[in-house]
């Protein structure tokens, strides 16, 4: 049974269509080499030289690719993999990130770890 603590109960089930409709839908670059993994491959362990991306990220959470520098920072201080973050956590990082942008400031680690 897959939970947080354990991916390898997570398995792929996006074909190449979905994959396209993907790469299509929310412009992911093709420099990013976007990988389809053999059907009913666990998400971990990692591919090696990927990352594994959760499609549900895209469908809730206005996760988009490339990342943005203040997201990398949120990973980085917290010390987590993209993986490890839950759609609801990336929904609010982006949403503060979104706010910030709106009223014209950049976002700042600082004032999101505050909230």
């Amino acid at each position: 049974m897959a939970n947080k603590s354990n991916l390898s109960g997570c398995f792929n089930i996006l074909n190449r269509n979905g994959l396209k409709w993907y790469v299509d839908q929310y412009a992911i670059p093709a420099s990013l080499h976007p990988f389809l993994p053999e059907k009913n491959t666990p998400i971990y362990p990692f591919v090696l030289g990927k990352i594994g991306v959760y499609t549900r990220m895209f469908d809730y959470c206005n996760y988009r690719l490339p990342l943005t520098k203040f997201f990398v920072e949120v990973l980085l201080f917290h010390e987590v993999h993209l993986t490890q973050v839950n759609p609801f956590g990336l929904a609010k990082v982006c949403h503060f990130e979104l706010a910030c942008r709106g009223l014209d400031y950049d976002p700042d680690l600082n004032v999101f770890r505050a909230f």
